[in-house]
């Protein structure tokens, strides 16, 4: 009894609906590494085997159910917007399915199977540009876990990681039965590219140098027991009385947690993302009590702090406040990329930097982590330790502080990362955590650890930035040309013999 096809509509209904539930699991807040390799690999299998109508159409509905699935809560927009969006996600994700079918066929085995990866990254870095939310979606973020393999965005940014995951899919499709031998030679070919990115991604980590003799740093999250806002509990917001116990009482609970992390050693504090909050006629008083206690301690400050206005209508003023051990007021920098919806006084993006004794020190506030090309100039400026005040909700809590990790990676630096809410981790510039404490399981609680400046090292990506995104949007250009130029000349040939 011959064996059931591949192809037929009962196994195209499986790859369909496991490849589905895989893409559910693929990213966001329901991801898992496994699942974010399967689900491409059982759904190409399906878009190719199927008419390109109705292919398509069935995995713009995978898309956008996945889409809701995997980022409900994760993108803070209005229900009707959040909706939307999904069903744009489904459409756009069917994108390098269709080039896939489009453009590997006349590429050539090997070639052929470079398509649908560099299909997915030219999308995924190109909505990257013209979104608000920046890299959130890459498919790299997924393989936080997978050490050897995150090693590659030290080249090739986030962006690479994901290039990977792709290019199994695709080359993989040559193994289904009956996959002629030269399939099976694209596989090979995608293994050993596989292979020697894990063992060059090993040699980094192993080459990375621990900290034995580095200088402890220390990341908050904000103090247990302490409000969201300071004048939570007032009986209005033009209560200035109720307004500066409350601010007095997170700057009192903030420097007294620091005094205990410098008395163990640390050699710099790095508060949450608006953890000091005050009207502005505080912050004057406020400067001048973390001058005077970077003085007695003889330590580095980075304090999150928040103006909030008396007017709700008013904007909020973001800053990270840098103070050194002579009590200097080293600089101030204000966030520079508001999340959709946040209304505060946005700033310049230019990345200050502060040169310590365990290396130079610049600062990030949060959602401006998240734009790769925006970090980057830090490790061009060779910044050694990137502090990144910060504050999440549960839903993108642990994976916002993963990405994190990918920016230690890309440009060569350490991160020492304290969220008020959510993940605070501190990793070298292998992206290995030193430490790690999430405030939704032990609020207040502090990541401590041991960083070297000479753990430090330049990378290809700081150095040409998103370059293989580029150029994985240049392949899928010259790919089309190509396959436009032959049917063409096909189409010459046919009137020429007919003529």
């Amino acid at each position: 009894m011959p064996a059931p096809s591949l192809d037929s509509t009962r196994a195209r209904g499986a790859f369909l609906l496991l490849g589905s539930l895989a893409l559910c699991l693929s990213n966001g807040a329901t991801a898992h590494p496994a699942a974010a390799w399967l689900a491409p690999v059982l759904l190409l299998r399906f878009a190719v085997t199927t008419s390109p109508l109705g292919g398509t159409a069935a995995l713009a509905l995978a898309g956008a159910v996945a889409s809701y699935v995997s980022m409900l809560g994760v993108i803070p927009i209005a229900q009707a917007e959040f909706l939307v969006t999904c069903v744009i996600s489904g459409l756009l994700g069917t994108l390098p399915y269709l080039a896939h079918r489009l453009l590997a066929p006349a590429l050539g085995s090997v070639a052929g199977t470079l398509v649908f990866p560099a299909a997915a990254v030219a999308l995924a870095y190109a909505l990257s540009l013209a979104s608000p939310f920046g890299s959130w979606g890459a498919d790299g973020y997924v393989q936080a876990g997978f050490l050897p393999l995150m090693q590659f965005a030290a080249v090739a940014g986030v962006w690479g990681v994901g290039f990977f995951v792709f290019w199994c899919a695709s080359a993989s499709q040559g193994l289904f039965p009956p996959g002629p031998r030269r399939g099976r030679f694209a596989f090979g070919v995608f293994a050993v590219g596989f292979i020697l990115a894990l063992a060059c991604g090993s040699w980094r980590i192993w080459r990375a140098p621990e900290a034995p003799d580095g200088v402890e740093v220390a990341a908050l999250s904000t103090p247990a027991g302490l409000p969201d806002r300071f004048f939570d509990g007032c009986a209005g917001r033009d209560d200035s009385a109720c307004r500066d116990a409350g601010a007095w009482k997170r700057i009192d609970a903030l420097f007294e947690r620091s005094a205990a992390v410098a008395g163990t050693g640390a050699a710099l504090v790095v508060w949450p993302e608006g953890s000091a909050q005050y009207d502005a006629p505080l912050e004057a008083e406020f400067v001048r009590r973390a001058q005077a206690f970077v003085r007695q301690h003889g330590v580095y400050l980075v304090a999150g702090t928040l103006r909030i206005p008396v007017d709700p209508a008013a904007a909020m003023d973001n800053q990270a406040l840098v103070f050194a051990p002579s009590g200097q007021l080293a600089f101030a920098y204000r966030k520079a990329v508001p999340v959709p919806g946040e209304d505060i006084v946005a700033g310049n993006g230019e990345i200050p930097t502060l040169d310590t004794p365990f290396g130079r020190l610049g600062v990030v506030i949060c959602f401006d982590a998240d734009f790769p090309a925006r970090v980057r100039q830090a490790g061009r400026r060779g910044v050694d330790v990137l502090a990144i005040p910060a504050n999440d909700w549960r839903a993108i809590t642990p994976l916002h502080g993963q990405m994190a990790r990918f920016r230690a990676i890309e440009n060569g630096f350490a991160v020492v990362r304290a969220a008020s809410n959510g993940w605070s981790v501190i990793a070298d510039p292998a992206g290995r955590v030193l430490a790690a404490s999430d405030a939704f399981r032990a609020p207040g609680g502090i990541a401590t650890a041991r960083l070297s400046a000479a753990a430090a090292r330049p990378t290809p990506y700081a150095e040409m930035g998103d370059a293989f995104a580029l150029g994985c949007l240049l392949f899928i250009a010259a790919a089309l040309l190509v396959v436009l130029a032959r049917r063409l000349v096909h189409r010459r040939r046919q009137a020429t013999a007919s003529a």
